[in-house]
């Protein structure tokens, strides 16, 4: 195990009582809140490359207004703090601005991967109590029905609306300003596969994630300048949080990649100038094969 306080100097830190009464040491200075780390990076990097999907370069600037939008549309909806809301959405670019608008309202973001069935699926809807899901167009046919979830009252795709789901693009509304959090409220909520039974949900506070974007950012000394490869599920813990959440707490930009494979993702790496990513072994093995094999 390495001792990272032997390799890089750490941020200052103090012990805090969190979570009725736990003692646990903190960062001295640290985000406040999962969507604030978005405002400052389009306040103070605004022009700069925040998503790279394909041909699409989208600034901070223009995430921002996007994300806006559908804020504005989730709140006239009446999406309200603290109501869950399931994300079914593949790697692209309406995962990135679908979750910051859920954190703009103070919404609890709920990624579930796209490999889900539609049994389990409705199982974590209900289990969850999610009041709304976003998905991908064709991954309508999972979506569970008013009879399965019937608290589930906003279905909307990524696609065209159809006669059971709005279109998200078409989504608008009245301004609406920032909700207010506290750093232990429930920002995420992060099914396990279910392999030994149902899957059971983790809840990720503000706080949670505001220290595991530090110690990333920290033990792998990543600046302003990283472009981050976003190879694996955006739904994963490990893409939500080392790639998407890193990358916009250290201003960076994220290289979205739909679907890994090797062969295509060493050749986009280099032309995306990639300088940063988390994968799985079994992706490094393959990627490092390719290398040696060329």
């Amino acid at each position: 195990m390495i001792a990272w306080k032997d390799h890089v100097a750490l941020p200052a830190m103090r012990s805090e009582i969190h979570f009725s009464g736990r003692e646990i040491l903190c960062f001295e200075k640290r985000p406040p809140s999962f969507y604030w780390m978005f405002e400052r990076a389009v306040k103070e990097r605004p022009q700069h490359e925040c998503i790279s999907f394909n041909d699409q370069h989208l600034s901070y600037a223009d995430v921002s207004a996007q994300v806006d939008k559908l804020a504005h549309g989730f709140a006239a909806r009446g999406l309200q703090k603290g109501d869950r809301v399931v994300m079914f959405i593949s790697n692209r670019p309406e995962f990135i601005t679908v979750l910051f608008a859920l954190q703009k309202l103070g919404v609890i973001s709920v990624p579930v991967g796209t490999r889900e069935q539609g049994p389990g699926l409705a199982y974590i809807v209900n289990q969850c109590g999610a009041v709304g899901i976003v998905f991908d167009e064709d991954l309508a046919n999972r979506i569970p029905d008013a009879a399965t979830s019937p608290q589930l009252r906003l279905r909307l795709s990524t696609g065209h609306a159809t006669e059971h789901a709005e279109a998200l693009h078409a989504l608008d509304g009245p301004l609406v300003a920032t909700v207010p959090v506290n750093e232990e409220d429930c920002a995420c909520i992060l099914y396990t596969s279910g392999t030994t039974g149902n899957p059971k949900g983790a809840m990720l506070t503000h706080l949670n994630i505001a220290h595991s974007v530090v110690h990333y950012e920290v033990t792998m000394q990543l600046t302003q300048d990283e472009r981050g490869a976003l190879a694996v599920p955006a739904s994963h813990v490990t893409g939500l949080i080392a790639l998407i959440a890193e990358m916009v707490h250290v201003m960076g930009t994220l290289v979205i990649i739909a679907e890994f494979k090797a062969a295509d993702f060493v050749p986009l790496a280099a032309r995306e100038r990639v300088t940063f990513s988390v994968m799985v072994p079994a992706m490094y093995h393959d990627t490092s094969e390719l290398l040696r094999l060329n």
